[in-house]
């Protein structure tokens, strides 16, 4: 099921860049005034503004999905040392249980024993 949703993913993304492209290409030769806040343009081409934009909204989208990225690369750090941790204290818990264990059957055979030697005869 994954590899069909990561195929289908990446058939609607080439759609999509080329449907922006074929967007670009047909409006180059088309001419517009632009304003961007107080810098003003009397003609620019059309196909340059949206390549521009497009470039400007791919590199937001890109850091937005760095930030991400990173964000979940130090949650998977933070898990595996949480994992680790629990393992060191696992593996500390049952040697402790094995040392008390060797004590309890050491104390089981002194008191074995002692009431044998205890028996009257």
């Amino acid at each position: 099921m994954l590899k069909a949703q990561r195929l289908l993913l990446t058939i609607v993304s080439i759609v999509f860049l080329a449907s922006t492209l074929s967007l670009i290409v047909q409006n180059v030769s088309a001419e517009v005034p632009v304003q961007f806040l107080a810098w003003s343009l009397p003609q620019v081409s059309l196909g340059l503004l949206l390549a521009v934009a497009s470039l400007l909204m791919g590199g937001g989208i890109l850091l937005r999905m760095w930030d991400q990225i990173l964000t979940l690369s130090d949650q998977k750090k933070r898990t595996s040392r949480e994992l680790e941790r629990r393992d060191v204290s696992k593996e500390d818990a049952e040697s402790k249980v094995k040392v008390l264990e060797s004590k309890v059957q050491t104390l089981e055979k002194a008191l074995s024993e002692a009431l044998k030697s205890n028996q009257p005869r």
